[in-house]
């Protein structure tokens, strides 16, 4: 965990403030994915509101998601997209208050470390693949045609559109006040 610790100090990050990560990539596919522009609001609310810091995870992939939500953010978050191996995710997924996600590979890894997490579910099935962790906290909305389980969304993605940043951030605060009390 130190070397974690270390890699975020270099970037900037020095403990005092929460810290909360994300991954708002999803290899499976497009349909799994909260909007860039959703998660650029929710974060800079987190930054600005709650002062933390925020630390975006990410495959090589997934670089492109994480840059363009930073550019849609007034505070600009650490990005570590595609510069960690597995072990550095893990331990820096430990390092994190709160841990902000789709469903995904890094949700469960944040569920099997016990991280308080929000888990962001559209086209899958929250009771199959969702987090086995009782820090974790499902967001979905339940719409006619979910769980369609498809990797591209073929009409207007109103499973993942239904959830408001404002829900995410409510919800966000919730798990936050819980470390801080």
């Amino acid at each position: 965990k130190e070397s974690a610790r270390q890699i975020l100090r270099e970037e900037g990050i020095s403990g005092r403030k929460p810290i909360v990560g994300v991954n708002p990539g999803a290899s499976f596919g497009s349909a799994k994915r909260w909007s860039k522009e959703r998660y650029a609001g929710l974060l800079d609310q987190l930054a600005y509101e709650q002062e933390t810091d925020i630390v975006i995870f990410g495959s090589a992939a997934e670089v492109d998601i994480a840059k363009a939500i930073a550019t849609g953010m007034r505070h600009p978050p650490v990005i570590l997209s595609g510069k960690t191996t597995l072990s550095d995710l893990i331990a820096l997924i430990s390092c994190c208050d709160l841990f902000i996600t789709n469903d995904s590979g890094p949700m469960h890894l944040a569920a099997a470390l016990q991280i308080p997490m929000l888990a962001i579910f559209g086209p899958t099935d929250e009771i199959a693949t969702g987090p086995t962790s009782v820090k974790a906290v499902v967001i979905k909305k339940k719409v006619e045609c979910s769980p369609c389980l498809l990797r591209e969304c073929p009409i207007d993605h109103r499973c993942m559109a239904g959830i408001s940043v404002e829900e995410v951030y409510c919800h966000a605060v919730q798990q936050l006040q819980k470390i801080r009390a």
